[in-house]
């Protein structure tokens, strides 16, 4: 399987159709090529990129309806794949809204 195979079919199980320009995004950020065949170490660093990708693609709409066509895709589901991948990779997970808060009196 290749790196774009890969992403695409990750996101996929979300309901998340990424574009051409979303895969070199993500490969360009992790200097990885596309259409890289993947293994171990390409794995890890392609799951970093779709991990901090992920916070620009919750900008997106989550549901389009356009002339009878409908699709949407699963925003908590996505969420909890970042969270996931955070934790897994020691990233920063910049969508943590539960962290202790400081409050001056």
């Amino acid at each position: 399987m290749i790196v774009k195979e890969y992403i695409s079919q990750r996101f996929r199980t979300f309901g998340i159709q990424l574009t051409d320009a979303d895969l070199l995004d993500m490969c360009i950020s992790s200097d990885i090529g596309m259409e890289d065949e993947l293994d171990k170490c390409l794995m890890k660093r392609a799951n970093v990129s779709m991990a901090d990708f992920i916070p620009t693609l919750l900008l997106r709409a989550t549901s389009i309806n356009e002339s009878g066509f409908s699709m949407s895709w699963n925003i908590q589901g996505i969420k909890e794949y970042y969270a996931y991948l955070c934790k897994k990779y020691g990233l920063n997970n910049v969508l943590d809204t539960k962290k202790p808060k400081i409050r001056y009196l």
